[in-house]
C-alpha cells in the first residue's frame, strides 16, 4: 500500500513540475503603479526583479525628478543582472534580468503593445 502512494505523490510532483515548467516570463511579471519615492516602494519594486519577476512599473502618478530618480536606480540594479530597461510607454517601463527575457515572451508583449 505505501508503494502505490509513493507512485501517487510522484506523479503529482511530475505534474506541478510541468505546470511551473510552462509559465512564461510574461506570466510572472508583476505590476506596479508607483505612488512616491519612498525606499520602501524602491526596494519592493527591486526585490520583486532580484527575485526572478519582470517589473512592469507605472510611474505616471510621481513627478518627473521622481521618476528619474527611480529609474536610475532601478536601471542599476537591473544593469547587475545583465538586464534590461525597456521604455514601453510614456511613463510605463518593463524591467527584467537577462534570464526573463530568454524564452520571447516579454520581447513579444513588447512589440505587440507597440503595435
Amino acid at each position: 500500500m505505501g508503494l502505490f502512494s509513493k507512485k501517487k505523490d510522484k506523479e503529482q510532483d511530475n505534474k506541478k513540475y510541468n505546470q511551473k515548467a510552462l509559465m512564461t516570463s510574461f506570466d510572472l511579471m508583476e505590476y506596479f503603479i508607483v505612488k512616491d519615492r519612498s525606499n520602501e516602494e524602491l526596494f519592493k519594486l527591486c526585490d520583486t526583479i532580484l527575485s526572478g519577476k519582470p517589473v512592469l512599473a507605472n510611474f505616471d502618478k510621481i513627478s518627473v525628478s521622481d521618476c528619474n530618480y527611480i529609474l536610475a536606480f532601478m536601471s542599476g540594479v537591473v544593469y547587475a543582472k545583465e538586464g534590461q530597461v525597456i521604455k514601453v510607454g510614456e511613463r510605463l517601463y518593463l524591467f527584467a534580468r537577462k534570464e526573463e527575457f530568454q524564452d520571447g515572451s516579454l520581447k513579444e508583449y513588447v512589440e505587440d503593445i507597440r503595435q
